[in-house]
């Protein structure tokens, strides 16, 4: 929901959280401020009397609190003792104060039976208060209205604010669901372009009698591998996952429009009846009763969600707020109060922050400093500034929450779609850095084989047999890149790539004392050797691990470089790059001007702690 000039930034679930702890924290004034009311009206205003009334209704709040952070099973029954008991303590003082626990009923039982629930504890205090109150029928009508309308708004925001916290919570598995169908993907692709050709080789490699042939066979499938290699390192191509996980249907919009909408009428109901409870003439009833159906309308047009903002709310707003205060001026007793503070709480729905805050500040003073000027009501000034604000807090809430569920919608696709980038450059990473040296060594091997066939068939079949352990190492590295990424030993990766430097002609010199594992540096080695086979003339390579007791330090270094060298700066360096750095080393590469190129990667021999990821949402 776009809303021209508010001023908005998204909503965390700890926000959706403080507003239901602040809802429930002015509970306390309003309600005590009824008890506050009744004492005087029966010359009960002991201090004894109001201080226990006080602590048993921020019990009850605090209690609330608790339930819907989660505590349920213990707390609920102390909810509904602290809610019912004190009838027996103060049967004329006590109430209305059973929203919370019918606002409990439905969060703590699932499906129908916790609204029947929710109806029953309503029904229960409003037969308590029908037979403490006898014919006051208004107090009592009044009593039951403000418990349900208490009972909505707050279980609304519970619910939102857990939408919220869910939907915070599906973003994460819904990262790691897309990486994983990218991952699937990935090995299929895999298998089929490099994969099968792998298996076809060691199959071709074992074929007798040894003829150019099958040497040809060998090195046409190793270089059709390489460039199927290549073509999944690029990143290119069609999109990698075809169809998305359906998202859950979304359900905060309806859940609040279905709850301000039952608040509006609520307070609509309320007003009318505290108007029909008081002295006032036929006229003030019907200017009463038209004002309160003009409110709900204008309630409806622009202070319930919707999908996008009505175009004369710049209009209609100030109309609203201006009908309903001259109404309550006119009626007079604070009757319209309520209908008041919740055209102003629409404010926070339209205006940037730095204004609607103190506007509703403002008309809260304003509303309650009204009621000193009806003496039969004027205990009610902290409850009219309470409700006042509570009612703002339920307004902004329940437009708030859609437009925060749906940028937490959006931003999991976004989160999704940075996974599946972050698998793609992941998985094109390994298979040009690990896969890329194993593919060349077969070409490498195949074709020298190749040539020697017709002088040295022995050297042919010996060098054919080389194929065969690098094609099942090829098809190790493809299980590997799929499964999450390889764990590479440097000693190994030394013996590797002096095979391979070796069957192309290149004297290897190798000074590396008690090596130790350091995959990233195993990775790095693999490239390095691929590229002296690949972009150099090279005659000499001198391979130098060095290592003290904070860092380890991999020189890679050969001659036969010509003016122009092929691939450095490119991908594979860039890959390598962003592999140490990524390990908090460094990483440098180029020519040392004598025709000698050097690579050369520093690691830390502990890899540094991440930082803690942090939420967007």
């Amino acid at each position: 929901m776009t809303l021209e000039g508010s001023g908005r930034t998204p909503l965390r679930p700890s926000t959706g959280w403080a507003l239901v702890l602040g809802y429930v924290a002015l509970l306390v004034p309003t309600r005590f401020t009824i008890v506050v009311a009744m004492a005087n009206a029966r010359g009960q205003s002991a201090p004894l009397i109001l201080g226990s009334c006080l602590g048993l209704i921020v019990a009850v709040a605090a209690l609330f609190a608790l339930v819907a952070r989660g505590s349920r099973r213990a707390v609920r029954p102390l909810l509904g003792v602290a809610t019912f008991g004190p009838y027996l303590l103060f049967p004329l003082l006590w109430g209305p104060l059973a929203g919370p626990l019918a606002a409990a009923m439905p969060l703590s039982v699932a499906g129908p039976a916790g609204w029947l629930l929710f109806g029953g504890v309503l029904l229960a205090d409003t037969a308590v208060g029908a037979v403490l109150h006898g014919p006051a029928l208004a107090t009592v009508a009044s009593f039951a209205i403000v418990d349900m309308n208490v009972g909505l708004t707050l279980f609304a925001l519970v619910r939102l604010a857990v939408l919220l916290t869910e939907i915070q919570s599906a973003n994460r598995q819904f990262a790691e669901l897309e990486a994983a169908n990218e991952r699937l993907r990935a090995a299929g692709d895999l298998r089929a372009a490099i994969g099968d050709r792998l298996a076809r080789i060691l199959r071709t490699s074992r074929r007798r009698p040894l003829t150019p042939a099958v040497l040809a066979g060998v090195a046409e499938i190793s270089r059709e591998a390489a460039a199927a290699a290549r073509r999944v390192a690029g990143v290119g191509g069609e999109p990698l996952i075809e169809s998305r996980t359906g998202d859950p249907p979304d359900r905060s919009g309806r859940l609040s429009r279905w709850a301000l909408t039952a608040m509006t009428v609520n307070i609509a109901v309320i007003v009318l009846n505290n108007v029909a409870g008081g002295t006032t003439t036929p006229r003030h009833w019907t200017v009463a009763a038209v004002t309160a159906v003009l409110a709900v309308a204008f309630q409806l047009y622009h202070g319930v969600p919707r999908a996008s903002a009505p175009s004369a709310w710049r209009w209609t707003l100030p109309l609203h707020i201006l009908l309903v205060g001259a109404a309550a001026l006119y009626v007079g007793d604070g009757s319209l109060a309520a209908l008041f503070g919740l055209a102003v709480a629409n404010t926070l729905v339209w205006l940037p922050t730095r204004w609607s805050v103190p506007v509703v500040a403002v008309a809260a003073v304003a509303a309650g400093s009204l009621m000193r000027l009806y003496p039969d009501v004027g205990g009610y000034q902290l409850y009219q500034i309470a409700s006042t604000f509570g009612i703002s807090v339920g307004v902004f809430a329940f437009n708030r929450f859609p437009e925060a569920a749906g940028h937490l919608r959006d931003l999991r696709g976004q989160i999704a779609t940075s996974a599946v980038a972050a698998e793609r450059l992941r998985v094109a990473r390994d298979v040009h850095d690990l896969l890329g040296i194993t593919l060349s060594a077969i070409t490498l091997k195949a074709e020298l084989a190749l040539r020697a066939i017709g002088d040295d068939p022995g050297k042919a079949a010996r060098l054919l047999e080389d194929v065969r352990p690098l094609a099942v190492r090829g098809l190790a590295d493809v299980r590997s890149i799929t499964s999450g990424g390889p764990e590479l030993s440097l000693g190994e990766e030394i013996e590797s790539a002096r095979a391979l430097l070796g069957s192309a002609g290149v004297e290897v010199q190798v000074h590396a004392p008690g090596v130790e594992p350091f995959p990233v540096l195993a990775t790095v080695l693999r490239e390095a050797a691929t590229n002296v086979v690949r972009h150099s003339a090279a005659r000499r390579c001198t391979i130098e691990v060095g290592t003290d007791a904070h860092e380890v330090r991999l020189r890679v270094a050969n001659d036969g470089v010509p003016p122009a060298v092929p691939g450095a700066g490119g991908s594979g360096l860039a890959s390598l790059a962003a592999r140490v750095e990524a390990a908090g080393g460094t990483f440098t590469a180029g020519d040392e001007g004598d025709g000698t190129f050097a690579l050369v990667a520093v690691v830390p021999r502990q890899r540094p702690a991440k930082k803690a990821r942090t939420s967007s949402a």
